[in-house]
């Protein structure tokens, strides 16, 4: 058995990344290092000197050949007011690298006079602070950066800069510290594949993590997510919520030094994110929220109370028993807006709402008449004077359904909201679509519960509504209500049975239900589907092949996999997901006993994801069958173990690298559990087998030979070698 504690070891090597995620602490260590230093900067090639040092152009190209002899020599190297000193660095996707550190505004005779004994220790000198750095800003479990760091760059980000943060909870359903473990590990190898290298990734502990974005804006992160929390869905993990919040950094406190009253320090960034954080997590398994929706929240148009406007209006249709109400929404504040209406229909009413809004009470729900007086009131006020600007307006009817009177004043807001869509000036009437607009809303600000609501109540007024039963079974499925999601998703197709969008939302719950051969189906039918009007099924789109892709791997259709995940990895590649796909054509191709380039795949696997236990124990067992060093093997089968101690393949795995490097002790005990599976129970009979027959305990040998004859079918290469061992003598 394994016994490691099963932590990272300190960084005893620099990245390429390092020297931009410690970017303000490295700078600091220089500038101490060398006090007349003015500017600090760390470049991987000559050509990033353009630009910097604009009061040297006459002698940038001096500048670069210096810069090129540092890289290639290695040695640190002056110029001017400049030195070079080259790092190196080890990335997983690249060898050794070199990153130049550019230190200006240094005295010319200093540059001059500086020794190379002098300059190499200095390097060296530094290269270990860097290390030091590292080592206090990374955390050991996973290998990211730690909340210690995201302190330090909030600390040290410069005044004026906005920077958004999203923490996200990826809630274990764990029972040991083990699986703890293995649960943020792997939850950290699917964050970095979401990103990339591009937005650095923390882990602040217990399983939450953080994306600190310089200079991000909140549409942004209003998409950024519910993408992720969708992408963690569909990666199978059990809950998870996302909070997010965003800030100009700076001291609001001094307002005499003439800063912005609206900055804000880092450490009210990470609490506003958490505060948001703590909400996403009362909503639901799968959620997300922006601090702003929660600070905002009265004034937003479908949470602001209508209690004020429903006052003045009560009046007038308290006894109608049918009308119309009309919301006039002016895109800037027109003066005398009010004044300048003029209503034909006898009885009908105009009442001043917020921010300028007028309200037409009309006592038809001629739904012609409606529109027919709105243009007219429209067109009589943009057409006096100079006015062009526009003027949207949302109509809701009464009665309409189930609706009660006091909710017909949203319904206009939500009239409106579905106009915008279409338009700046546009004439909305309430209907089911607005539902579906309101609920995406909803949706995208993380409260599924109201999302549900809206769809279904769109849901009442046109049954048959595809696009609404696809969103409401969307809302179930977040809300782990998977047999009602999966009800909505094949009413959808029952109405339309090409709707791209509901085949693969079904094959994804299929998936989560271990419903394989349905979730096959299901995704291949969604690949057959023609390309229509959908919105926003692009990346979806591209998403199915990788998942249809990992289910034929899985289920041993080996060709189809790599026909189908091949062209998808060489179309993706220079996304940071694509790196999914490195396990899955690794198996295929050691399913159809292409070894050699399973390995060539399983090594990149395993670059991408150094976590990835089943990339190594596979990578571990195609090196010790085609003779690929025997020790090797045996360390990639240990860390798998190392890192996933719940699977008996691994180490059965461990077992079979153990018996060839002769640790045949170890190699029965790890056996023990791989002989209690049904799928494992044969191959370890054999591996027991062969325990005691190098021990030349032949009858205990042939005992365990004979037990994998019984369990082992006849065509597996074990039940044959266990045969020519019973016929030897």
């Amino acid at each position: 058995m394994i016994h490691h504690f099963p932590l990272f070891t300190a960084a005893h090597t620099l990245s390429r990344h390092d020297f931009r995620n410690f970017l303000f602490p490295f700078s600091k260590v220089i500038k101490e290092k060398i006090f007349t230093a003015a500017e600090v900067y760390f470049l991987e090639n000559a050509e990033q000197l353009e630009g910097l040092l604009i009061d040297d152009v006459s002698g940038i190209s001096i500048l670069k050949e210096t810069f090129v002899a540092a890289a290639q020599t290695r040695v640190p190297a002056g110029h001017g007011h400049c030195l070079f000193f080259p790092f190196f660095t080890h990335d997983q996707h690249h060898d050794q690298q070199i990153v130049i550190a550019l230190v200006t505004g240094l005295d010319p005779l200093f540059v001059k006079k500086a020794g190379p004994d002098w300059l190499q220790e200095t390097r060296d000198a530094l290269q270990r602070e860097f290390l030091i750095l590292k080592q206090a800003g990374v955390d050991l479990q996973t290998g990211l950066l730690n909340g210690a760091h995201l302190s330090t760059l909030f600390d040290t980000c410069p005044e004026g800069e906005h920077i958004g943060l999203v923490l996200v909870e990826i809630y274990p359903r764990v029972r040991t510290a083990m699986e703890d473990m293995q649960h943020v590990r792997r939850s950290a190898a699917i964050l970095k594949s979401f990103t990339g290298e591009h937005v650095p990734l923390y882990h602040i502990g217990q399983s939450v993590f953080a994306y600190p974005c310089r200079n991000c804006n909140e549409d942004s992160a209003a998409k950024f997510g519910p993408l992720l929390v969708s992408f963690l869905k569909r990666e199978q993990f059990k809950r998870v919520h996302a909070g997010y919040s965003q800030g100009k950094i700076g001291n609001g406190h001094h307002p005499d030094h003439g800063q912005d009253e609206t900055a804000t320090s880092g450490r009210q960034i990470l609490d506003e994110a958490w505060l948001a954080l703590q909400t996403a997590c009362k909503r639901g398994p799968f959620s997300f929220c922006t601090y702003r929706s929660l600070q905002n929240s009265q004034r937003h148009s479908l949470y602001a109370s209508d209690k004020d406007i429903q006052a003045r209006i009560r009046p007038h249709w308290q006894q109608l028993e049918q009308f119309a109400l009309i919301q006039l929404h002016p895109a800037k504040s027109l003066e005398n807006l009010y004044n300048k209406i003029t209503l034909k229909i006898p009885d009908s009413k105009k009442i001043k709402g917020k921010d300028n809004d007028i309200f037409l009470l009309l006592p038809t729900s001629d739904l012609q008449k409606v529109l027919s007086l709105t243009k007219d009131v429209i067109q009589s006020i943009t057409g006096q004077g100079n006015i062009k600007e526009s003027i949207a307006a949302g109509i809701a009817l009464f009665p309409f359904h189930d609706f009660k009177k006091t909710e017909t004043i949203l319904n206009c807001r939500k009239a409106l909201l579905h106009g915008e869509l279409q338009g700046q000036d546009m004439i909305t009437l309430f209907e089911a679509l607005s539902l579906n607009v309101s609920g995406d809303i909803f949706y995208g600000e993380g409260d599924i519960p109201r999302a549900i609501r809206e769809y279904r109540r769109g849901l009442l007024i046109a049954p048959r509504d595809v696009n609404l039963l696809n969103s409401l079974g969307v809302g179930y499925a977040m809300m782990n209500r998977h047999r009602e999601a999966v009800v909505c998703f094949l009413k959808a197709l029952a109405i339309k049975q090409d709707h791209f969008i509901s085949w693969y939302n079904l094959g994804l719950e299929r998936k989560l239900q271990n419903d394989i051969a349905g979730a096959v189906e299901s995704f291949e039918h969604a690949l057959q589907c023609h390309m229509d009007d959908e919105q926003d099924t692009t990346s979806t789109r591209k998403e199915l092949p990788l998942q249809l892709g990992k289910l034929y791997s899985q289920t041993g259709k080996y060709q189809d996999a790599i026909d189908i995940l091949l062209p998808w990895y060489n179309t993706e590649s220079s996304n940071p997901g694509s790196g999914r796909a490195l396990r899955y054509l690794g198996e295929s191709f050691h399913g159809l006993g292409r070894d050699r380039e399973a390995m060539s795949w399983l090594q990149r696997a395993i670059r991408f994801d150094e976590f990835d236990a089943e990339a190594l124990s596979l990578l571990g067992e195609i090196y010790l069958y085609n003779n690929e060093g025997d020790q090797i093997a045996l360390k990639l089968c240990e860390k798998s173990v190392e890192l996933n101690q719940t699977q008996p393949l691994f180490y059965l795995r461990l077992a079979g690298a153990q018996i060839q490097c002769g640790h045949l002790e170890a190699a029965r005990e790890n056996l023990r559990p791989c002989l209690k599976n049904k799928k494992t129970r044969g191959v370890a009979e054999f591996q027991m087998g062969l325990i005691y027959w190098k021990q030349g305990q032949k009858t205990r040998a042939r005992h365990w030979f004979t037990k994998t004859l019984d369990h082992e079918p006849a065509e597996t290469r074990w039940h044959t070698l266990a045969g020519s061992y019973l016929n030897q003598k």
